[in-house]
């Protein structure tokens, strides 16, 4: 059987916290063969950089709702930061996407930590390689199976270097249809790893700088 390997949660230095370069994120991914769901943060403005550089990616976005953060993938219009958590659901849905909860528990973040909402999405980040413990991670992957969801795995790069290390190794399907997409989880088998305890600090800082000089362009 022939199978895939993705990461469901990457960022591109479109999201003002990342320095990781779309191009080079290409690269990284057909040297380790890892294909990235793109989901900068309130924005879809690397997908047609992606494009024309002929990567294999799936285009998302990581939305700030009223809740906390929601992800949609394989969407092809931008949602706006602060929608409410169910219209951005319905969003997702009008363009045929997949919803897919990012770090739900995690404190440190903005997670959603609902879980009537959580039973609304069509998948569950069980693993985020930046929770600081493994204890949101265990407590999504206990809701997951509860409530009989998909379970996925996802880095959360936002710098290169992280990329690479966390993957979903699925049956192989047409990557430009969701609905395949779904179906391949039959198969899913997860390989995790947890960034380093200093890059959220280092992401910080990054943001801060970042905002800092955008004031000025």
């Amino acid at each position: 059987m022939q199978l895939i390997k993705i990461d469901f949660h990457v960022h591109t230095h479109y999201s003002l916290d990342s320095l990781i370069d779309p191009v080079k994120l290409m690269r990284r991914s057909e040297e380790t063969g890892v294909i990235p769901a793109i989901t900068d943060h309130n924005t879809i403005k690397a997908h047609k950089q992606l494009r024309s550089y002929k990567g294999r990616f799936i285009p998302g976005e990581e939305i700030r709702t009223d809740k906390g953060d929601l992800i949609g993938l394989y969407l092809s219009e931008e949602i706006p930061k602060y929608t409410p958590f169910l219209e951005a659901m319905d969003s997702i849905k009008e363009q045929g996407a997949i919803s897919y909860l990012p770090h739900m528990y995690d404190r440190t973040r903005k997670g959603v930590g609902i879980e009537e909402l959580a039973k609304k999405v069509d998948i569950i980040e069980t693993f985020n390689g930046h929770c600081l413990t493994n204890g949101p991670n265990q407590k999504a992957h206990d809701l997951a199976r509860k409530t009989n969801q998909l379970s996925a795995c996802g880095s959360d790069s936002h710098l290169l270097f992280e990329f690479g290390y966390n993957w979903n190794e699925l049956k192989n399907f047409d990557l430009s249809d969701p609905k395949e997409l779904i179906k391949s989880f039959k198969t899913n088998r997860q390989i995790t790893k947890r960034a380093p305890f200093y890059v959220r600090g280092t992401l910080t800082g990054v943001y801060g700088i970042r905002k800092f000089l955008k004031m000025f362009e």
